[in-house]
């Protein structure tokens, strides 16, 4: 029995060229919606969590009778934190210290976010106006009275404003409360890059 020789099948020098300009060109295409949905992703997180830090605070000014003082604190290089503490007092200034985990004083008895700055995912803190802030190097809390849940000086109402992290687009959310304590995430018009999902929650700010 005769037997023929073994063709060997392989990418000539021009296929090649070929396949690998086509992987250029997807991974061209790719990169930057990666790094898109990264900025998106990163940014909703960081926002529910303000948030979840909010209602938070209005649940347990409820359940333990007390006022609730909900603030942002900032730190150098960009390091932020928020958090939530009772207080008796209707015109207390001064955020709890939610940048250490265990402070001296002026604990955060009832939420504090993060744990670690990474956890932020290099979303950035871009304006406060709550509890009648003008900068953001001398925040204020805005404080939550235990019968309605609303804020105890109406004035205090305003936003925390989120900007995601660096990159090709510029996409920036709020978390928006009214006189009546309600939070609600609400996209900034000033954001370049649209978020869809917020297509019909948009503030002014």
């Amino acid at each position: 029995m005769s037997s023929s020789p073994r063709q060997i099948a392989g990418l000539t020098l021009i296929e090649l060229m070929i396949t690998l300009t086509i992987m250029s060109i997807l991974l061209a295409i790719a990169v930057p919606s990666f790094s898109a949905l990264r900025q998106r992703t990163a940014l909703r997180g960081a926002a529910d969590q303000v948030l979840s830090v909010w209602n938070l605070a209005r649940f347990e000014s409820v359940k333990r009778n007390q006022m609730v003082k909900v603030g942002i604190v900032t730190g150098a290089n960009g390091a932020f934190c928020v958090g939530a503490a009772t207080t008796t007092d209707a015109a207390d200034s001064t955020p709890c210290d939610c940048m250490s985990a265990a402070p001296a004083s002026n604990v955060c008895d009832v939420a504090r976010y993060p744990d670690n700055q990474n956890d932020w995912k290099k979303v950035s803190l871009v304006g406060v106006t709550i509890g009648g802030t003008t900068s953001l190097s001398s925040t204020q809390p805005a404080i939550i009275e235990p019968k309605r849940t609303s804020l105890t000086d109406p004035m205090d109402k305003g936003t925390i404003s989120l900007a995601g992290p660096k990159g090709s687009n510029f996409y920036k959310l709020n978390m928006a409360i009214d006189q009546l304590g309600h939070g609600v995430l609400c996209e900034s018009k000033t954001a370049t890059n649209k978020l869809p999902e917020y297509s019909s929650r948009r503030c002014a700010d």
